[in-house]
């Protein structure tokens, strides 16, 4: 009965990995990171141009155009001695870029206000924490909410039926929510501030309902239907296996 149960949560792992890595392939990619996938996640193609956020040292940032090179490499993972499965992206700068972007509206090259950046700070999002995050005269409020449900999940870092919710004055708006507890999860914020120069906030987060898997979520204020703070404009996602 163990070993059933066993073989059934890794069929589900793998299920779910396989479902994120059709989705990406469905939709034309618009946010990608530097780094080695599995080609299943990498749509971009060689000598494509793109936008990609650098942070510089003290804190500004500017989108500055690339040009990408994909390089097909040894996948660690799945593949075996001579095989080369996996995707290399690379830039042509020598200015890493935190993320890359593609065919957004309101988004050019030139300088951003960032106000949070995963490198300066703790980024952990969890039942504990909340995150404040200040542009020009406005105040955001990034937070975990958990149901009324008291029963614990057997995972610390989230509550039961986790929602990461954005906050500002009187309007609160709910970015993503996990499944009743998922299967061991993790969120962070990545980067916020304001990408599209509208004077509102926009969010980089890293959100999973599986520890093996990664959902990267771009969302811009200038996409936002009415009553809304943002919209989930892109999404990079991702599996280790």
């Amino acid at each position: 009965m163990k070993r059933s149960l066993t073989m059934l949560i890794l069929l589900i792992a793998l299920s779910a990995a396989a479902n994120n890595r059709a989705s990406v392939a469905q939709h034309p990619q618009r946010v990608i990171e530097p780094g080695q996938f599995h080609g299943e996640e990498v749509t971009a193609q060689s000598g494509e141009k793109w936008l990609g956020l650098h942070i510089t040292d003290d804190d500004h940032s500017i989108l500055l155009p690339y040009r990408l090179t994909i390089e097909a490499v040894n996948d660690l993972t799945v593949d075996e001695d001579g095989q080369a499965t996996g995707k290399k992206v690379s830039v042509d700068l020598p200015l890493e870029p935190l993320f890359l972007i593609k065919g957004l509206k309101n988004v050019s090259a030139g300088p951003v206000t960032t106000v949070f950046d995963e490198g300066g700070s703790a980024s952990i999002l969890d039942q504990a924490s909340t995150i404040t995050l200040k542009l020009a005269e406005s105040s955001y409020i990034l937070k975990v909410a958990g149901s009324e449900d008291t029963a614990k999940c057997p995972y610390e870092s989230l509550p039961r039926n986790a929602r990461l919710v954005l906050v500002n004055g009187e309007f609160k708006q709910v970015l993503y929510s996990l499944q009743d507890c998922g299967s061991d999860p993790s969120w962070s914020l990545v980067w916020a501030g304001d990408l599209d120069r509208d004077g509102k906030l926009d969010l980089y987060v890293n959100v999973t309902q599986h520890y093996n898997s990664s959902e990267r979520k771009l969302f811009l204020s200038s996409q936002a239907s009415e009553g809304q703070l943002v919209k989930e404009a892109a999404e990079f996602a991702i599996s280790g296996c």
